[in-house]
């Protein structure tokens, strides 16, 4: 039998160290826990909430009137092929553990994606990316348990509807992340398309490991984590908007960083926009903008939820007011 338990305080599952209580909370290990834990909530006519490494999430200073279930499904498996790797992680493994081994076997593909903070099964629900690489690009496919019919599924990379910042499990909440597939290449050639790594390597082609070292140190010079500071890392999406739009933009702002995405779209830095609306490193009470970065919003410590909420607000509004461009959220709020 799993171990439901009342009332527990969830900012120590989170990263950046705010939110209020669980009506209920259970960690579970396995497929049958999950089950029982599903079965618990129906019963009791519960919502429910899935948590992973907490990485990228707000939980309201009211905390969650339902279930948060904790997914420490475990597990990495390998497979070597013909053409390169095929990794199988449970979703409770931590993201970074996965990336390591990868490289440690020399398949590439994931090496840009290093020391992002959380599980594997948060990186696949939010499809992270960094340094111009996504997790969506390896994907083979995703083992889900469907709260609906309580059956296993398992779904096809295309079937998850993967977009920035995006996949099906934020829209179909009923499925819950068990597993993820990857095939990995050997067949590698570095990603070195963004502009900090093109100038850590200059004219040299590095190793797969070469490029997890560089991208660990750019991170680590760029993001405080939660040793340091409470944060959920980018707290905002980089906008996108039309081409002539852009261009009328670029006429009033022609320092503006961006690059063209298809569909005659380009993608701003929404950090760059924060710092120059005058937002980088500035403290608001127990919160703030991260002076490292300033797509990092950080709690000093003792912040609340309904704080960060009024930063964020502050940020949009500012934002908008001097360019004309709405960010978002990358970060879930809770509930």
């Amino acid at each position: 039998m799993v171990d439901i338990k009342k009332s527990v305080p969830l900012a120590p599952y989170t990263t950046f160290g705010i939110g209020g209580s669980a009506k209920f909370f259970v960690e579970v290990n396995s497929i049958q826990d999950l089950t029982e834990a599903v079965t618990f909530a129906k019963d009791n006519n519960s919502p429910i909430f899935v948590l992973g490494g907490g990485s990228n999430i707000l939980i309201s200073d009211g905390g969650f009137n339902g279930l948060v279930i904790k997914i420490n499904v475990r597990g990495i498996n390998y497979l070597n092929t013909q053409t390169g790797l095929c990794i199988r992680a449970g979703a409770g493994e931590m993201w970074d553990d996965v990336v390591a081994k990868t490289v440690e076997l020399k398949a590439g593909g994931l090496e840009n994606l290093s020391l992002i903070p959380g599980t594997v099964g948060g990186a696949v629900y939010q499809n992270i990316g960094a340094y111009g690489a996504e997790i969506k690009d390896t994907i083979e496919s995703v083992l889900v348990f469907d709260i609906s019919t309580s059956n296993i599924v398992r779904l096809s990379g295309d079937e998850c509807g993967f977009d920035y910042r995006f996949s099906i499990f934020k829209k179909n909440r009923n499925f819950i992340i068990l597993e993820v597939e990857l095939l990995l290449s050997k067949e590698w050639k570095p990603n070195l398309s963004y502009p900090d790594l093109k100038v850590v390597f200059d004219s040299k082609t590095p190793t797969i490991t070469e490029v997890r070292e560089a991208v660990v140190g750019i991170r680590k010079r760029k993001i405080y984590y939660p040793k340091e500071l409470g944060s959920a890392g980018s707290f905002f999406k980089n906008p996108s908007m039309k081409i002539s739009n852009y261009r009328f933009l670029i006429s009033k702002h022609s320092d503006l960083k961006s690059r063209h995405v298809g569909n005659g779209l380009v993608k701003l830095s929404a950090a760059q926009l924060i710092e120059k609306a005058g937002w980088k490193g500035k403290r608001i009470g127990n919160v703030g903008v991260a002076d490292k970065h300033a797509l990092v919003l950080v709690n000093y410590g003792g912040g609340k939820s309904k704080e960060l909420d009024h930063l964020a607000a502050d940020i949009i509004k500012s934002v908008r007011a001097k360019f004309d461009v709405t960010l978002e959220p990358e970060v879930e709020k809770v509930p």
